[in-house]
Formats: C-alpha cells, structure tokens, sequence
C-alpha cells in the first residue's frame, strides 16, 4: 500500500502541472509539423519557376525536351537556350540560371551530356531533367529504327502502380504505402521523446526530492528500493495517460479521413499487433531507461552535473534514430536483426521492424527476455546507487564509494 501511495503521489503531481497540459496538447501538434511542413513546402515550392539553361548545337533537342517537360506536368522548367558553354557558365554565376545542359551534338549515339549547376542542392533538378533526356535518347533510338508513332506510345508508356499488402495467412489488400510509413514514424517519433523525456523527469526527480529533504521523511515510512520503484512506476503512468490520449486522437484522424495535402491517415495501420508492440515496447524502454536515470540522479545533487552523467545514456537512445534508415532499408538483414536485439536500441529498432515488416516471433521475444534481464539487473544496481546516494546533501559520492556499493551483496 506504501508504494502504491508513492505512485499515486507522483502521478497527480505530474499530471496535474501546466507542462503536462502543454506537452500532451503541442506535442503532437509539433510532430504533425514535421509531416505536415514538407508536404505544403512541396507543393507550394514544387512549381517555383526554375531556369535552365541549354547549349544545343544540332537545334533539335531543345524543342524535344520542351514538349516532354510539358508530357510529364513539369510546367514550371522554363528552357533558355544559349550559343556557347561560356554561355552557360556566365548565366549560373550571373544567377540567371538555376542550372543549365549542354548536349553533345552526336548525343543519340554518344550519349554525353554536362551539368552545371552553382550549388549542390541544385542537383535535384537532375532528378526530372534526368527521365527528360532519357526519353529523348530512347524515342530518337527508336525513330532511327524505324519504330513508329503508335508503337513508341505504346514502349513508352508509364506504369501504374497499386500497393497491395500481403499478411502472413496470405491474405491480400489494398494499402496506402506513405500514410503507413508516415504513421510508423510518427510512433517511433513518439515512443523516443517519450522514453527520453520520462527518464529525465525521473532523474530530475530524485535530484528534486534530494534538494528539499523530503526523502528524508519518505524514508522513515518505506525503503529506499520501494521508494525508486514508486516513483518510476507513477512517471510511467503519466507517460501511458499522454500515449493514450495521443492514441485516441491518431485513431479518431484516421477513422475521420483526415487528408494533409494528399496525405491520408490510414487507421488500418493501427491494429491492436501494433498498439500492444508500442505499449509494450514503451513499458520495458521506458523502465529500463529511467532506472538507469534513477541512478544517475541519485549520485549527483545537481541538474547541471546530472545532465553530464546522462550524457551516455541520452547517446544510447539517440544512435538507434541514427540507425533507423538501415533497419528500415533490410529489415530482415542480420545486421538489424542484431541491433534490434541490443537492450537500449530495442524499443525504436525492433518495433520498426515490426511496422514494417513482422519479425519472427522469437525476435520479438527474445528482445522482451533480453530488456527484462537488463531492467533486473539495472535495478539491482540502481537501488544500491540509490541507497547510497539518496541521502548524501551537499556532495555526490565519490567513485571509490560508488565501486564499493557496487561490489557490495544485496
């Protein structure tokens, strides 16, 4: 009862601030505009008018890329052609020019071609003036040939594609690909801030109790372990009480068809293997990561000097980020597979891996095993910082105290 009255104390403590209120509303407000902001700058910034500019010595080219730009709806490439490649030159450090070609006159059969471009970020205009000369080179190969109109449109003509997903009984639908990959990083997103930002309100805690000398009085009533334990356990309660509400609202846009500049939640994504891998993942992350947090805020009696001890363990929860795209490209891979499997990077790496595609189910277990065998041992050693720690005022304790309480039985 003594503990369940330390989680209920730091439950409504935490719930009941005005940064609770702000986080659980701006939050997901925030996250939406890391989605939301690329799409509306696409389309807006997508038909800026963009010059080229082109040195075509045969005369024939230009006039052919003019009409593919307009086949493929790239209406705001304005082609402006030159005499020379000096021409060229002059007119992308002039800026008259956002980036300029110059065709080899035997470019049918050479096919060579220059790229000028004044910045790197220019080179993305490579990606449609790429296709552009491409279709040029084929559709002149082919009228060469002797291949004619109707069987040209007919070689040329671009696929249709429709995402069909497959699940493990063999049963087939239709899937929105981008609304499913949008909503896996979305959860991802969430389940990191929130691992990171509930084990440091754990750290700040204890340093916070430490302070005032509240602990002191706790502890006349409860043991330091059942102390640590409470207070993990009702800052995990509040995380749980701001997934849900984020939860609901992600399930209401998607069964509501809410649509972002062509970008539709896909509450089909969102089946009950998905949610019970989040909760479960966020569970075993977020009491391994604020253990370990409990521990370093019991050894310093500072914000400042605990930030420099949590710098490791902000680091682990950050390299999984940095890992994503690889797990995301071989998901399957034995490299992710193995990554996945590591304590600290299992709760991003593995539920990535089960948003995109399911693992094995001894993956998914032997990923559970694994946390829990470190959140055991994290505890054991976080208690023993904490008994140690708790009630030193004024100074941390020093490393060869640390190693003996470390060295020293339960």
């Amino acid at each position: 009862m003594k503990v369940w009255a330390i989680i209920r104390r730091e439950y409504i403590e935490k719930v009941r601030t005005k940064g609770f209120v702000l986080s659980t509303l701006l939050i997901p407000m925030l996250m939406s505009l890391m989605f939301i902001i690329p799409m509306l700058v696409d389309d807006m910034g997508g038909n800026d008018v963009r010059t080229v500019g082109v040195f075509d010595p045969s005369g024939e080219f230009v006039y052919q890329m003019r009409d593919v730009l307009e086949l493929l709806k790239k209406d705001n490439y304005i082609l402006v052609e030159t005499d020379a490649d000096e021409g060229l030159t002059k007119g992308i450090t002039d800026g008259a020019f956002d980036v300029a070609v110059s065709i080899s006159p035997d470019y049918i059969e050479s096919k060579k071609l220059k790229f000028y471009s004044g910045t790197v970020s220019s080179m993305v205009n490579m990606e449609t003036l790429g296709p552009v000369m491409s279709r040029i080179l084929s559709v002149q190969r082919q009228s060469n040939a002797g291949v004619s109109d109707s069987l040209q449109t007919y070689l040329l003509a671009r696929p249709v594609w429709e995402h069909v997903s497959v699940n493990e009984t063999g049963e087939t639908s239709s899937a929105n690909e981008e609304s499913t990959f949008g909503i896996a990083i979305t959860l991802i997103m969430i389940l990191y801030m929130m691992i990171l930002m509930y084990g440091q309100h754990t750290m700040m805690g204890v340093i916070e109790e430490k302070s005032s000398r509240i602990v002191e009085v706790v502890l006349s009533s409860v043991s330091s372990t059942q102390l640590m334990i409470g207070k993990i356990a009702g800052i995990g309660l509040a995380g749980l009480t701001q997934f849900s509400i984020w939860s609901l609202v992600l399930v209401w846009g998607s069964k509501s068809g809410v649509e972002i500049s062509g970008f539709t939640l896909d509450g089909s994504f969102l089946t009950p293997t998905i949610l019970a891998s989040f909760l479960v993942f966020f569970v075993l992350g977020f009491l391994l990561f604020a253990t370990l947090y409990a521990g370093v805020g019991a050894m310093c009696n500072t914000p400042q000097e605990a930030q420099q001890f949590a710098i490791p363990l902000m680091l682990c929860n950050v390299i999984p980020m940095m890992l994503l795209s690889l797990v995301i490209m071989e998901p399957n891979s034995s490299i992710a597979i193995i990554l996945s499997l590591i304590p600290l990077f299992s709760p991003v790496l593995m539920f990535i891996r089960i948003c995109m595609e399911t693992p094995p189910l001894w993956q998914i277990g032997a990923s559970w095993i694994l946390m829990l065998a470190s959140i055991w041992l994290a505890l054991k050693t976080a208690g023993k910082l904490f008994r140690v720690g708790i009630l030193m005022h004024g100074a941390a304790p020093s490393w060869k105290t640390l190693v003996k309480v470390l060295r020293q039985s339960d």
